[in-house]
């Protein structure tokens, strides 16, 4: 089952991370971030860096996102990409809620953060992680019959 949905899923986390980092992008460059109200000011709010910081992250990850969804039509064949989106984003993951627990002023992101890891993260591992376990394992048995290992 969860081969039938990874295409599907990288897909869907590609397209999560445009919805959310184009208008950001968009927001930084015109500077108008501030002038949203302030639930949504907050969840585009990147602290001291500012702006500048919110463009160089927004362009990181929409580049990041067009690879991404083009990885879905053959995962196998881009899986050092897949293994390091779900492991930097992992790594994202759990600095930043570390990061909302234990300083004051990061509290506030402490739902971002856990919506980023459930809503992206999560399902994306869930469907990679087996499907690349098969294929690692097939791959260790083709390597064995090659040698007359068995």
């Amino acid at each position: 089952m969860t081969a039938k949905w990874l295409a599907l899923m990288i897909r869907v986390t590609a397209v999560g991370y445009l919805l959310f980092f184009v208008p950001n992008l968009v927001l930084a460059t015109t500077h108008q971030i501030q002038s949203l109200p302030t639930l949504l000011s907050r969840l585009f709010d990147w602290g001291e860096g500012g702006d500048a910081t919110a463009v160089m992250f927004s362009v990181v990850y929409i580049v990041w996102a067009i690879f991404l969804y083009q990885s879905a039509r053959a995962p196998l064949a881009h899986r050092l990409f897949l293994d390091f989106n779900l492991t930097a984003n992992s790594a994202h993951f759990i600095a930043m809620l570390l990061m909302a627990v234990a300083m004051p002023e990061h509290r506030e992101h402490v739902a971002g953060v856990i919506a980023l890891g459930l809503l992206t993260t999560v399902p994306l591992g869930a469907c990679w992680l087996p499907v690349r376990g098969s294929a690692a394992r097939e791959d260790v048995r083709i390597i064995q019959l090659g040698k007359g290992i068995r």
